[in-house]
């Protein structure tokens, strides 16, 4: 990085988001090491969480390097925050819990908090993004209840795609 002024985050709040980043993925991976193998040949529960603390780990250790190339750089605080953009996420994580919580299912409510999501960067709501959203929830739900045998919410959409297999 240069000599001059930075609006971005300060190193001491890189340096936070990735110490914390590292202490989730520990977290992940004790909780990982304390569930049981699985019953049958295959993958079994953990591998989703250990490569979710891999990630993790990938990130914490980013956010640190960059915590420790912008130790030298002059903080200039910048614009405040976009409060659109954090009502549009706000705004699906909630749809997406009463989604779950009335029946609705994961699909439809993961495709709403990405399009939702989509919204607060910048991405007009047309049919590309509830597509590429309702594309990538369909399989995340197929690769947990199909490959992983994991249970995630099952509504009348995931009951008429997959079946008995909710």
């Amino acid at each position: 990085m240069s000599a001059e002024a930075s609006n971005g985050p300060g190193w001491r709040a890189l340096a936070g988001v990735g110490a914390f980043l590292l202490a989730l993925a520990v977290t992940l991976l004790v909780d990982a090491t304390n569930l049981p193998p699985p019953q049958a040949v295959g993958v079994g529960p953990t591998a989703a969480m250990r490569l979710v603390a891999v990630l993790l780990a990938v990130l914490g250790v980013a956010h640190l390097v960059a915590a420790w190339q912008a130790r030298a750089v002059a903080f200039t605080p910048g614009e405040k925050g976009n409060k659109a953009a954090l009502a549009w996420v706000l705004g699906g994580l909630v749809g997406l819990i009463v989604w779950l919580q009335v029946g609705g299912g994961f699909v439809l409510g993961a495709t709403w908090l990405f399009v939702a999501t989509a919204a607060a960067f910048g991405q007009p709501i047309r049919l590309k993004s509830p597509l590429i959203g309702f594309v990538l929830a369909l399989a995340v739900y197929a690769f947990f209840t199909l490959g992983l045998s994991l249970s995630l919410p099952a509504g009348p959409l995931e009951r008429a795609l997959f079946g008995a297999a909710t």
